[in-house]
């Protein structure tokens, strides 16, 4: 595994690692800069990934994402896996950068854990004054059980379910826009 010291970063929402050939690596943690949590989120990851020390860079399948950015899976000089604890204890959230998925199971297990305690970005609460807390996750509906298509879901009855009301909405896609799924 590839390793680096890490180097100062200016203001952005990423923790910097350069890399032996003349790369700068952006690790991206958490959201945007003035959102909920992300001032939180940088301290913790100073703290993970202090500057001068080692870093320990696993690539993903792919060099590069569909942006151009250098995504790596990261661990810290004490072999602290660094974007997994970020996401259990309630820091950032998993993101899915096909084909790199070699940790998203992991990274969902550890984000379920930190949703179950209500932790940072899941707590429904924001951690400065006038922020917009993250909207808790929600529960789906004991009546309707979980169908693959809006098909089946239709066949026996269900549907059709309403963006912002129904949380069987986020099981399907919305191809039309229109923020209804399901119809019959």
């Amino acid at each position: 595994m590839p390793r680096s010291p890490v180097i100062p970063q200016g203001k952005y929402s990423t923790r910097p690692v350069h890399r032996p050939g003349g790369h700068d690596v952006l690790i991206p943690f958490t959201s945007s800069p003035g959102q909920c949590w992300a001032a939180t989120a940088t301290a913790r990851t100073a703290a993970l990934l202090p500057i001068g020390k080692t870093a320990y860079l696993l690539p993903g399948k792919s060099a590069k994402d569909r942006y151009g950015r250098r995504l790596y899976y990261v661990w810290s000089a004490k072999g602290v896996h660094v974007n997994r604890n970020l996401i259990r204890f309630g820091y950032g959230r998993a993101a899915l950068f096909k084909p790199n998925d070699k940790y998203l199971k992991l990274f969902r297990s550890e984000r379920s854990k930190a949703q179950a305690e209500k932790l940072r970005i899941w707590s429904g609460k924001c951690d400065k004054p006038g922020g917009t807390p993250t909207p808790a996750p929600t529960k789906p509906s004991v009546d309707d059980p979980r169908f693959r298509t809006c098909g089946e879901a239709n066949a026996k009855g269900y549907g059709p379910y309403v963006r912002g009301k129904d949380p069987e909405y986020a099981w399907h896609q919305d191809r039309d826009g229109d923020g209804v799924v399901c119809e019959r």
